[in-house]
C-alpha cells in the first residue's frame, strides 16, 4: 500500500483540478480512457470480475465539487433497486452519510475500486438473487 499523496482541489482552477485527478487515474489505471467536456472529466473502462462474466464497460464523470457519476454502458443493466442504482442508473457504490466526496477525495482509490467491486457483488446476485455487499436500503435514503 502507497503513501496517499494529498493534492487540494479547493482553491485550484476547475480546470487544473481535472487535469490533477486524470493524471492520478492514468497513473493507477491505464486502462482507462479519457475526455475532458464542458468542464467534465469523463472516464471509460471495463471490468471483467471473472472468466466466465461478461465484460462490463463503464462510464464516469465527474465536474470538481460534484459528487463522481458511474454509468454501464454494455451490457445493459436495468434499473433495479436491489441491485443498488439510482433512478438515472448511476451505480450506488457509498452511503452517502458514510462517505463524503470531497477535495480530499480521489476517483482513483475510491470509485473506481468501488465500481470494479459493485460488478462483483452485481454477478454474485445474478447468482444468489440477493445483494450480498453491506448496504443501507434505497427506500432510508
Amino acid at each position: 500500500m502507497g503513501v496517499r499523496r494529498y493534492i487540494p482541489v479547493r482553491g485550484i482552477k476547475k480546470h487544473l483540478a481535472i487535469r490533477v485527478e486524470m493524471k492520478l487515474l492514468k497513473n493507477n489505471f491505464p486502462f482507462l480512457k479519457f475526455q475532458i467536456r464542458e468542464g467534465k472529466l469523463i472516464c471509460y473502462g471495463s471490468c471483467q470480475p471473472t472468466d466466465l462474466s461478461p465484460i462490463f464497460n463503464y462510464r464516469i464523470e465527474w465536474a470538481p465539487g460534484l459528487n463522481p457519476k458511474v454509468f454501464v454502458i454494455s451490457p445493459q443493466i436495468e434499473y433495479d433497486d436491489d441491485i443498488h442504482m439510482y433512478s438515472d442508473k448511476s451505480l450506488c457504490l457509498y452511503y452517502p452519510k458514510d462517505f463524503i466526496y470531497d477535495f480530499k477525495s480521489h476517483i482513483h482509490d475510491t470509485i473506481v475500486p468501488w465500481t470494479h467491486e459493485w460488478f462483483l457483488f452485481h454477478e454474485l446476485y445474478q447468482i444468489k438473487g440477493k445483494w450480498l455487499h453491506p448496504y443501507v436500503d434505497h427506500k432510508k435514503i
